[in-house]
């Protein structure tokens, strides 16, 4: 990784706002277009803003996975970590997060990520996004 990248992430991650926490299981959602389903490369990921999250979308297998693009251990952006199948290794400690159920598989982050159901309409990538309380 590039350590000029990991510099820069470790600078805007004092800047973000902290990681959500999960949303209670029946929370009620809003459906949100986050973009193209073709702006996300097969293995990549690409990040987006939707309402008052940062949301980051990889596809892994031909399926789509959608998460906070922010780490709960220091805020830096997830979607500039590595991605191997649904392992994401953040860049900025080494944090890895199943993408698939958000759990952490390594520290030093401690809370999971929230993940969002995904799913592709035409060409548009739709999320649901939990509501505020």
């Amino acid at each position: 990784m590039s350590q000029l990248r990991r510099a820069k992430n470790l600078v805007k991650s004092s800047f973000r706002p902290p990681s959500p926490d999960r949303a209670p299981t029946g929370t009620a959602a809003n459906a949100v277009t986050l973009g193209t389903a073709s702006s996300v490369n097969e293995g990549g990921m690409a990040a987006f803003k939707a309402e008052d999250r940062e949301i980051a979308v990889a596809k892994v297998g031909g399926t789509y996975y959608a998460f906070n693009d922010i780490c709960t251990h220091r805020r830096c952006s997830l979607s500039d970590g590595e991605l191997d199948d649904t392992t994401l290794t953040c860049i900025c400690h080494g944090s890895r997060f199943d993408i698939s159920t958000g759990d952490v598989l390594r520290g030093p982050a401690q809370r999971p990520l929230e993940v969002y159901p995904v799913r592709v309409e035409g060409d548009e990538l739709r999320v649901d996004v939990p509501r505020p309380s």
